[in-house]
C-alpha cells in the first residue's frame, strides 16, 4: 500500500480504484487539455487547467464533493435535465393542469401539489450547469425543454379555463399577477438550494428535493397566464409570464454561480461533457439535440465572464418592472399603515367600530370607503380630522366615503330607541267612511312617513313600503325595500322591519325587509343606465360603486351624465389589475325625493 503523507489533502490522493475502468463511466483524469483535439472549440481552450483556487476548495469541501466527482456531477445533472421523453411531457402537463384547477378553485393545497408533481427542477438546473460549464448543446437542449413546456401549459391552462363552467378571480391568480423583486430573491435563494441538493453528496439532504420544487413554483404563474389569455385579461398575462421570467433569471443565476464556485467550468469537466454527448445519454427532444456539433460553438459560450455577464443582464432586465411593483407594493403598505393609524382616534373611545372597509388607489391619490357602527354620528370635523391625518401618514392625499350604521353597545331595544321616529299624532276625528283606494293611500302614506323618519346611514335610502295578506287566515305583513352598497346587519334589518310593522299597529313579527344591492357591481349598458340614472336622480343620498375596465369607465361615465346625474357626483380611479372603477357619491346637500 502506498504511504500517503498525512499532510496531503483528499484532492491529491489517487482517484478510487476502479472507476475509471468500470463499464459506462467517463474518465476521472482526462489529463492535461490541448486545444489541438478541437481547434474550434473556444470553451475547451478557455477552459481552466491550472490548481484550483482556495474558494474552490473550500466549497468542495463542505459539500462533500471531490475533484474527480466534478465529471460525475455533470452526468448526473445532465442526464436529469436530458430526459425528456414522453413520461416527462405528460408529468409536466398534467401538472400544469393541476396547478389551473387549483388556481380557479383558490386550493393552496392543489397548487402546492402541482408544484411538487412539476418536473421542471431537473432543465432547470441543467441550464445552469450548461451555462457555468459553456455547454452549448446542453444550454439548448435545456433551454428548448423550458421554453416549449411553458409554452403547452399557457396553452393547456386556457383550454382547460375556456371549457369551464365558471371562471372565479381567486387571490391564488391575483397573488400571481404582481410580481416584485421580494419574487426574484426567492428565486434567487431557491436555485441556490436546488444546485446545493444537487452538489452535495450527502445523501440525507435528497429529502429536500420536494421542498425545493415547492419554491421554484414555475407551474402556477404559466397557469395563470394561460388563465389571463382565456379571459383576455393581458394584465394578468404579463404580470404571470414577468413573474415566471424572475424566477427563471434567480434560479439560473443562483445555480450557475454555485456550480462556478465549486469549479465545473474546468477542463476536465468541459471534456466529460463532451463525450457525454457522444455516449448518446439524451433522450426525447434533447436527443435530438444533442447531435449538433456546432452548438458547442455557440457565441457567447467561450468565456465564463461572458456567459455570467449575459445571465446578469437578463436578471437586471426583469428586475426593472419588478422594482416598479415592490414600490407600488410599499407605498400601499404606507397607506394602508396610515388609514389604520388615524382610524384609532375614531375607534378609540369605544363609541364606534368600523364593519368594513376598501382603499382604492390612484395613481397619486387614495380614497378610502368605511363603513362603521356608531352609537352616535361621526361629525364632519372627525371626518375632516381623519382625512387630514391619514394624508399625512401615507405622503398623499386620502379621500374619505364614510357610511355610518347607528348601533349601540347595549341590546337591540336600546338600539331601537336610538332610532328616532315622529312622535304619534292625536287621533283626529272619526272620518267620514273612505273608499277602498283612498283607505290604502291613506295607510301607504303613513308607513312612508314613518319610513323616511328613520336615521339611516347615509347612503341607504327607503325606496318603497307595501302591505300584503297572506294566507288562508288572511295574516297581514308589510315589506320594506331599501337601497345600499351593501347590505346592513341582520340586526338593523330586523329593527327596521319591526318599526314598519309598529307604525301600522301591526305585530312586529310581521315586518319584512328586502335590500337591494348597488354595488360593487358591474358597469351598466345603454339600457340598464336609464334604470340606475333614473334611481340615483330620485334617491340622492344613494352611493354607486361600479368596476370594469377603462373604455367602459368613460361609457360609463357618459351615459349617467347624458341621463341627468350630476357629474360632480361621479370620480373615475384606476384600480388594481387593469381595472377601473367608478364611484357615484352620495349627494349630502340635497334633500332625497320620494
Amino acid at each position: 500500500m502506498p504511504d500517503v503523507s498525512s499532510s496531503a489533502s483528499p484532492d491529491e490522493v489517487a482517484p478510487r480504484p476502479g472507476r475509471a475502468d468500470a463499464p459506462g463511466v467517463l474518465p476521472q483524469n482526462p489529463g492535461p487539455v490541448s486545444a489541438d483535439e478541437d481547434p474550434e472549440d473556444k470553451v475547451l481552450e478557455n477552459a481552466p487547467t491550472d490548481d484550483e483556487t482556495a474558494i474552490e476548495k473550500s466549497a468542495r469541501r463542505y459539500l462533500g464533493l471531490s475533484a474527480w466527482d466534478r465529471p460525475d456531477l455533470y452526468c448526473e445533472t445532465a442526464e436529469a435535465a436530458a430526459d425528456t421523453d414522453l413520461p416527462f411531457w405528460l408529468v409536466l402537463f398534467l401538472s400544469g393542469a393541476i396547478a389551473t384547477l387549483g388556481l380557479v378553485l383558490d386550493s393552496t393545497a392543489v397548487v402546492i401539489g402541482a408544484m411538487l408533481v412539476a418536473p421542471l427542477l431537473g432543465p432547470l438546473l441543467g441550464l445552469s450547469l450548461a451555462l457555468a460549464v459553456g455547454d452549448g448543446r446542453l444550454f439548448v437542449q435545456t433551454a428548448a425543454t423550458i421554453l416549449l413546456g411553458a409554452a403547452g401549459i399557457v396553452a393547456l391552462a386556457a383550454l382547460l379555463t375556456w371549457v369551464l363552467p365558471f371562471t372565479t378571480l381567486t387571490d391564488e391568480i391575483l397573488s400571481r399577477t404582481r410580481p416584485t423583486t421580494l419574487d426574484l430573491a426567492i428565486a434567487v435563494f431557491s436555485g441556490a438550494a436546488g444546485a446545493v441538493v444537487t452538489a452535495s453528496r450527502e445523501t440525507r439532504l435528497s429529502a429536500s428535493i420536494p421542498g425545493v420544487a415547492v419554491a421554484v413554483a414555475l407551474v402556477p404563474p404559466l397557469g395563470v397566464a394561460g388563465y389571463g389569455v382565456a379571459m383576455a385579461e393581458w394584465s394578468f398575462v404579463r404580470g404571470a409570464l414577468l413573474l415566471f421570467g424572475a424566477n427563471l433569471a434567480g434560479i439560473v443565476l443562483s445555480g450557475m454561480l454555485l456550480f462556478l464556485l465549486l469549479g465545473m467550468n474546468r477542463a476536465e469537466v468541459v471534456q466529460a461533457a463532451r463525450a457525454w454527448h457522444e455516449s448518446g445519454k439524451a433522450s426525447g427532444l434533447a436527443a435530438r439535440l444533442s447531435h449538433l456539433r456546432w452548438l458547442d460553438r455557440l457565441p457567447g459560450l467561450a468565456s465564463t465572464q461572458t456567459r455570467l455577464l449575459l445571465v446578469v443582464a437578463f436578471m437586471a432586465s426583469v428586475s426593472i418592472p419588478l422594482t416598479s411593483s415592490l414600490n407600488t407594493f410599499i407605498r400601499q403598505a404606507r397607506v394602508s399603515s396610515a388609514v389604520d393609524e388615524a382610524l384609532v382616534e375614531i375607534e378609540d373611545d369605544g363609541r364606534a367600530f368600523v364593519i368594513d372597509k376598501s382603499i382604492a388607489y390612484g395613481e397619486d391619490a387614495t380614497s378610502v370607503r368605511l363603513r362603521v357602527a356608531a352609537d352616535s354620528w361621526i361629525t364632519r370635523d372627525e371626518e375632516e380630522a381623519f382625512v387630514d391625518r391619514a394624508s399625512d401618514l401615507a405622503q398623499e392625499p386620502v379621500s374619505l366615503l364614510l357610511e355610518q350604521v347607528l348601533a349601540s353597545s347595549g341590546d337591540l331595544e336600546a338600539f331601537a330607541k336610538a332610532l328616532p321616529i315622529r312622535e304619534a299624532q292625536a287621533p283626529p276625528p272619526a272620518p267620514p267612511p273612505a273608499t277602498v283606494p283612498a283607505t290604502l293611500a291613506t295607510v301607504r302614506g303613513r308607513l312612508m312617513e314613518t319610513l323616511s323618519g328613520l336615521a339611516l346611514p347615509d347612503s341607504v335610502a327607503i325606496l318603497d313600503g307595501s302591505i300584503g295578506i297572506e294566507g288562508a287566515a288572511s295574516r297581514a305583513h308589510v315589506e320594506v325595500v331599501y337601497a345600499a352598497p351593501s347590505r346592513l346587519p341582520r340586526q338593523a334589518e330586523a329593527i327596521l322591519a319591526r318599526q314598519a310593522a309598529q307604525a301600522l299597529d301591526l305585530p312586529a313579527d310581521v315586518g319584512r325587509v328586502r335590500a337591494i344591492v348597488l354595488g360593487p357591481r358591474a358597469l351598466p349598458d345603454s339600457a340598464s343606465a336609464v334604470g340606475l340614472a333614473a334611481l340615483l336622480r330620485r334617491q340622492t343620498r344613494l352611493g354607486v360603486v361600479l368596476e370594469g375596465d377603462s373604455a367602459q369607465v368613460v361609457a360609463a361615465h357618459s351615459r349617467l351624465t347624458e341621463r341627468g346625474v350630476p357629474p360632480g357626483r361621479i370620480r373615475a380611479v384606476r384600480s388594481d389589475a387593469g381595472l377601473a372603477r367608478l364611484t357615484v357619491a352620495p349627494d349630502t346637500t340635497a334633500r332625497p325625493r320620494r
